[in-house]
């Protein structure tokens, strides 16, 4: 017994496609959230650069106002940074040094000098300009200020106003994840919901049955017989069901008929041994008399000998040709080679070969030939065993006083028909369909001791297919039975 496997999740699509999208979700959403940061920060600098930008003009203003001295910086500075609380102020000399600080929160400075040039283009810009970026002194890694003017002159400045944010440069990584990083998170248990509802998805309308047709095709190959793969869908998963289904059922009648010709091999062998029995036994006792009483017969003794010797081995030779046809015919071997010849000629031919078994049959021969010229284009030797077969068929199903009419006729002057009727015992309604199957004999007439192996019309039948044509057939239980079949006419191509 085959045993069934089970593909490990790991390995399944399901599997493999939750596991992209969490994937994807969370990439897509952390650079979703690094995106938006960025535009963020730079729509705030924006912001705050354009609403503070007179900011350092006014504490500029207010240290000339009040003509604040060199020791008194300190503590000005000190006092204006509790009036602009979450900032630092910075005075800077025209070398740009720092001269003082001030700030709310406690900060030393880290860089000592800030660039003119780049102070004064901050203070020359417009607001189309922003955001323009300083480093801040107190930071070591904090490039944003809110504003910056002059002390004095514009020309001859005698220092420069910095306000930055405070400190802080340190704090900024804490401060950016307490505002994206529960954006972040909600980011990934989204991503996490989006994939399992997917992988759910997934799982239901393909990996699920993709999973039961493989599951089907294991069972199959187990042994298990009769499996319903019916799914339903008319999508490519639905397709291939249905075709594997048909494959299975295929499959399945293949080897039905499988068993059912090697059943009837098994019978057909015990019919032929028997068959071959009986002429071999008729021989053997004839030829036995022969031998040893050949001086006391008569001619007429002998003749009677020699003859029944005759008819078994001819009997013997037809079942012989019968089983090597159908051998033929079931490797696809048999080839036809037509030509040109007269049908009416051909049929003649073989009544006269059966003329003798129909009147010991006392049996009324008739014949409806038409008067026109009947040239077809076949293969004479296999239709004159088709006709030969269908003749011997309709002597050997005929009771004594029966009639056989056989006839032709030309259709259209493009195909001749073959027609030959008996008013034999006929053949029941449930064997029509079965007759031309090889080895198959009706169980119609249990009683009615008729010699025979079910190979002749199965033979007919593939001999006219390889003419294009088939063989037809008419019959009612206790009144006879009509065969027939068409052959194209010949029509010989005249060349100027």
């Amino acid at each position: 017994m085959v045993e069934i496997h089970r593909i490990p999740l790991y390995r399944t699509l399901t599997f493999k496609v939750s596991l992209a999208l969490i994937l994807f979700f969370m990439i897509n959403g952390v650079l979703l959230v690094l995106w938006n940061q960025a535009d963020l920060l730079n729509e705030m600098e924006i912001e705050i650069q354009t609403a503070y930008r007179h900011t350092a003009t006014e504490i500029s203003e207010e240290l000339q106002k009040n003509k604040t001295d060199t020791q008194n910086l300190s503590v000005f500075f000190d006092s204006l940074a509790f009036s602009y609380p979450g900032m630092e102020l910075f005075l800077v000399n025209p070398d740009g040094k720092i001269q003082e600080h001030g700030s709310y929160v406690p900060s030393s400075v880290i860089k000592p000098f800030v660039s003119i040039d780049v102070l004064d283009s901050f203070i020359r810009a417009d607001t189309s300009d922003y955001p323009i970026e300083i480093p801040i002194p107190t930071a070591s890694d904090l490039d944003f200020v809110f504003s910056a003017a002059t002390v004095g002159s514009t020309q001859n400045p005698e220092a420069y106003v910095l306000v930055t944010m405070i400190e802080g440069g340190e704090d900024i990584q804490t401060s950016w994840w307490e505002e994206y990083g529960s954006l972040l998170t909600r980011t990934i248990v989204f991503s996490l919901i989006i994939a399992a509802l997917a992988g759910v998805l997934f799982w239901y309308f393909l990996t699920r049955r993709i999973d039961r047709v493989a599951h089907a095709v294991q069972s199959y190959r187990a042994g298990n017989n009769g499996i319903d793969l019916n799914d339903h869908g008319r999508d490519e998963i639905g397709h291939v069901s249905k075709h594997v289904g048909e494959m299975m059922e295929r499959i399945d009648s293949m080897f039905d008929e499988l068993g059912r010709k090697e059943k009837m091999r098994t019978e057909l062998l015990a019919s032929v041994s028997h068959e071959l029995q009986t002429p071999l036994t008729v021989m053997q006792g004839n030829i036995e008399t022969l031998v040893e009483h050949r001086a006391k017969m008569t001619e007429e003794d002998l003749h009677q000998k020699l003859e029944a010797v005759y008819n078994q081995a001819r009997h013997m030779s037809a079942l012989i040709d019968d089983m090597f046809d159908v051998a033929v015919l079931e490797t696809g071997q048999m080839k036809i080679n037509p030509e040109p010849f007269p049908m009416v000629e051909l049929v003649e031919d073989v009544l006269q070969t059966y003329a003798l078994l129909i009147d010991q049959s006392r049996l009324t021969l008739e014949r409806n030939f038409t008067e026109a010229l009947q040239t077809v284009n076949a293969d004479p030797l296999r239709i004159r065993q088709v006709i030969r077969n269908l003749l011997s068929n309709a002597i050997k199903y005929s009771q004594p006083g029966g009639k056989i009419k056989i006839s032709t006729e030309v259709k259209q002057n493009e195909v001749l028909t073959f027609r030959i009727e008996d008013t034999g015992i006929g053949i029941a309604e449930e064997d029509l369909e079965n007759i031309f199957k090889s080895f198959y004999r009706s169980k119609q007439y249990p009683n009615h001791a008729i010699k025979g192996t079910g190979l002749g019309l199965h033979i007919c039948q593939h001999i006219l297919k390889l003419h294009d044509t088939g063989l037809e057939v008419k019959s009612r239980r206790d009144v006879g039975s009509t065969f027939s079949f068409d052959l194209k006419l010949y029509k010989e191509v005249v060349t100027i």
